[in-house]
């Protein structure tokens, strides 16, 4: 008789990789999830467009080159096509949806309420995708009606208590329609084969795009900011490019159902942050609207889970 008989095949044994797996699942469920918080602390003295326009333009540059150091320079040429497709994504990425939140937070709307309206994007996928021909699952349809649901408690429920000024809140979920579309466009674009040299192209467009609309629409700053903000400030630029390579590095690594589950933590994450931190009061419409929210995002997940989803790059 074997002496495998009787054995229990474990499908994830405890080795170097999967130590590493979930260090980056800790990193992108922590990151991402803090983004929120640390954007609401920064916008307090630094005007938002020109925070998350130079902080754009100083990662695109570090992950250029880090990735010309590593693959050498020519990595970085790409064809008029490709550079197309990177711009179009920065427009609708980094522009629309990333600098709209956070000048949606600059106005009013905290850490916890904007990552569970930007949660809702997934939604938008599947709106787009009947234009296509596509027809999504019953568990798909469900969860686009849930995370209605979820919308209008979270944007209704949330006129009574604070951090919900409506105008900014409808910019996020706008937004969100942004990044639904982006990455809806995102395989169907011509762009660079390198996925870093694509992600360092979006940053700099995006960076000079947000910089540039900062400063004509009056945004100005000394650069006379208390320590601490310089502080979470490096480290929101770090986080771009951080997270970014953390979450293409897992999805190498492990089932894309698994890395996928950072959709259902990071807004949980922002708003135990923004509470901690911030003092950001958790209301009954963040409990009751983030928990429909949540349950939405899993049944629409349910569906896209053998799908790679591309990131906000934040």
């Amino acid at each position: 008789m074997s002496s495998h008989v009787g054995r229990v095949r474990r499908p994830w044994p405890l080795s170097r990789e999967t130590v590493l797996v979930a260090a980056g699942l800790l990193v992108i469920y922590v990151v991402w999830g803090s983004v929120y918080v640390a954007i609401r602390y920064v916008v307090e003295d630094v005007p938002a467009l020109l925070s998350i326009g130079v902080r754009y333009v100083v990662a695109g540059l570090a992950l250029a080159a880090y990735v010309a150091a590593r693959r050498g320079p020519g990595v970085l040429r790409a064809p008029r096509s490709a550079l197309l497709g990177c711009t179009l994504l920065a427009l609708l990425l980094q522009v629309l949806t990333n600098g709209t939140t956070t000048w949606a937070e600059g106005a009013g709307v905290q850490a916890g309420p904007a990552s569970l309206l930007t949660a809702l994007a997934p939604m938008g996928i599947v709106l787009l995708r009947l234009g296509t021909g596509d027809r999504p699952r019953a568990v798909t349809w469900a969860g686009v009606v849930v995370g209605f649901a979820g919308l209008t408690v979270l944007l209704l429920g949330g006129r009574s208590v604070p951090g919900f000024p409506l105008w900014p809140s409808l910019l996020i979920v706008a937004s969100a329609g942004c990044w639904a579309v982006g990455s809806f466009l995102q395989p169907r674009l011509v762009l660079p084969p390198n996925t870093f040299v694509t992600a360092a192209y979006q940053l700099l467009v995006g960076g000079v795009v947000l910089t540039a609309v900062g400063l004509v629409g009056g945004e100005r700053t000394d650069f006379r900011f208390p320590a601490a903000t310089w502080l979470v400030l490096g480290y929101l630029t770090l986080s771009s490019v951080v997270s970014y390579t953390t979450y293409v590095w897992l999805l190498r690594h492990a089932p894309i159902s698994l890395v996928s589950t950072h959709a259902y933590v990071n807004p949980v994450v922002a708003v135990l942050l923004g509470w901690a931190w911030l003092g950001e009061p958790i209301t009954w419409p963040v409990v009751v609207g983030g928990a429909v929210v949540l349950v939405a995002v899993g049944l629409v997940m349910a569906e896209r889970r053998r799908l790679p989803e591309e990131p906000p790059v934040t």
